[in-house]
């Protein structure tokens, strides 16, 4: 047994999984390491492992504060393992006890927020720590990169932090990377000769499927309807991603008159009722929960068998991520995206939101010009009277583009412009252009009529020789060449009924159809009207 094995029997008791292994053998031998494992792949036992064999302080980087808590509270609970966490959420006293252990050199694991990569204090207790900073751990990475999904801007001073704690190894997890995002994350995180280990991305035990909305209903409520008959019809527990507060309420609501033991989760909710709602689900007293894209991030919940989008997502990082959280335990799960061409309105609104306007970008460049020296975002905020989370985005911006320098604490120093506002613009409309494209690939994946795995596997970068057979449009395929009988939804159809006559297929699901005739009007029939000769294509058109 080699020193990886024995800390992570001996720590963790737990055996090494050859991704696992890949990735801590990176680490421990040529340094800089970037592992993208899918969901549930033990991610948190690479850095605890590599922290151990390196010895010294591990500094991690985490999004989620209920996460660090996680993370914290399973690292405490095995004894020898001495970690702390600092982040914006903690009473002052636990902070002050947190600062001082790192101050008497009593911490292994310290848990960062990324708000703390602008805090002096906390980088002045991490650097004065009697324990040298062996490994920086970046966990969710994809935050780092304008690529991956649910960018996040203070990530990017991630890398003057690594600098500034004596360019210690770097090691970033994720588990929804697709090629442009990893060379992204290296990029960002000024990363030596990284070592990039790709685990295999498929889950062979998740089927695939789409099931389209009824168009001839409004948006709200043909995205209920058929989201409901999606998980009634799948086996639970099950997760439902919405892509709104408003749905995740709505959907938990026609769960509930269905006898289903469902909540919502999402940030609208007080955080003492979010975390009740997890805890429910994790103890099994909830059939499903009904949440935004947050919930469920470092979420291990091994048997979630189905679930549901309710809407298409902004990217298929997200998506991917999302439905790795079904089946953990290795056993049959599924996950199916309600598709309604009209919610993908509601991910674009979101990215249009993002861009910044030229006016406040112009605002804030004249102020750090007009300054001298050191300079606050609280301060350009107040010089250039725009909001501080408008300069905030600005600073960050101006930062990743090298124009300025950051002074700690949410300060910068200020220094000539030139073509600032230029470039920001193009930055800006760059990554505008990004999130579009992702966008777009998400709803070509909704529509495709191709092996799902297969075009799922393809976006982040893997081969994958179709058909699965555990996807909808595979087993289309099998069932051979359509008849008229089994032929998917086509708008605009033209049919013939023996009574009434003429008239143009709007919708149809395995239940009902819904028919426009020229005679009598909006008319709703069986699906079995295809099967028994009342209804027939009209062969004289086309």
């Amino acid at each position: 047994m080699d020193e990886l094995d024995r800390i992570a029997a001996d720590v963790l008791g737990i055996t090494l999984r050859p991704a696992q292994r890949r990735a801590l053998t990176a680490l421990t031998t040529t340094g800089d390491t970037l592992a993208v494992l899918p969901t549930g792949s033990g991610k948190t036992a690479i850095y605890e492992v590599g922290g151990f064999a390196l010895g010294g302080l591990t500094v991690v980087v985490s999004p989620l504060i209920a996460l660090q808590r996680d993370q914290l509270r399973a690292m405490s609970a095995r004894g020898s393992v001495r970690a702390v966490m600092l982040n914006s959420s903690q009473h002052h006293a636990d902070r002050v006890s947190s600062l001082e252990a790192l101050g008497r050199g009593e911490v292994d694991f310290v848990m960062l927020g990324p708000e703390q990569l602008a805090n002096a204090e906390t980088l002045a207790a991490i650097q004065g720590s009697p324990r040298r900073v062996t490994l920086v751990a970046v966990d969710e990475a994809h935050l780092v990169s304008e690529w991956g999904h649910d960018f996040r801007p203070e990530y990017l001073r991630l890398a003057d932090v690594v600098e500034a704690a004596g360019r210690p190894p770097v090691l970033a997890l994720t588990a929804t990377a697709a090629p442009p995002v990893q060379a992204d994350i290296t990029r960002q995180l000024r990363m030596r000769d990284p070592q990039v280990i790709v685990a295999d991305f498929d889950r062979p035990n998740i089927s695939l499927a789409v099931r389209r909305a009824r168009h001839d209903l409004p948006e709200d409520r043909a995205i209920d309807d058929r989201t409901v008959e999606v998980v009634l019809a799948h086996d639970g527990p099950t997760l439902v991603y919405a892509l709104s507060h408003a749905r995740c309420e709505s959907l938990a609501s026609r769960l509930r008159l269905d006898a289903y033991r469902a909540e919502p989760y999402h940030a609208g909710l007080p955080a003492a009722r979010r975390s009740e709602v997890q805890d429910a689900f994790f103890a099994g007293k909830l059939d499903a929960v009904v949440a935004t894209s947050a919930f469920g991030m470092g979420i291990d919940k091994p048997d979630v068998r189905t679930v549901v989008h309710a809407g298409v997502p902004g990217s298929l990082d997200e998506y991917y991520q999302e439905i790795g959280r079904a089946g953990r335990d290795g056993g049959p799960a599924s996950a199916v995206l309600v598709y309604d061409p009209r919610t993908v309105r509601i991910p674009r609104l979101l990215a249009a939101r993002s861009k910044m306007g030229a006016a406040p970008v112009h605002s804030v460049i004249d102020a750090i010009e007009a300054a001298s020296g050191r300079i606050t975002v609280k301060e350009l905020a107040e010089v250039s009277q725009v909001s501080r989370a408008s300069v905030s985005r600005v600073v960050d911006e101006l930062l990743e583009l090298g124009l300025i320098r950051p002074d700690g604490n949410d300060a910068i120093l200020a220094a000539p412009m030139g073509d600032a506002f230029r470039q920001v613009t193009a930055a800006g409309n760059r990554r505008q252009a990004i999130l579009r494209s992702r966008i777009e690939a998400a709803r070509g994946y909704a529509e495709t009529v191709h092996c799902r795995r297969a075009e799922l596997l393809g976006y982040f970068g893997e081969q994958y020789d179709p058909p699965c057979g555990a996807c909808d449009n595979d087993e289309h395929a099998a069932a051979g060449p359509p008849t008229f009988a089994d032929r998917p939804p086509v708008s605009g159809l033209r049919v013939t009924h023996r009574l009434w006559g003429p008239g143009t297929l709007l919708s149809r699901d395995d239940h009902e159809l819904v028919i426009a005739f020229d005679s009598v009007g909006y008319r709703h029939l069986t699906a079995a009207s295809l099967t028994n000769g009342l209804l027939t294509p009209d062969t004289t058109v086309g």
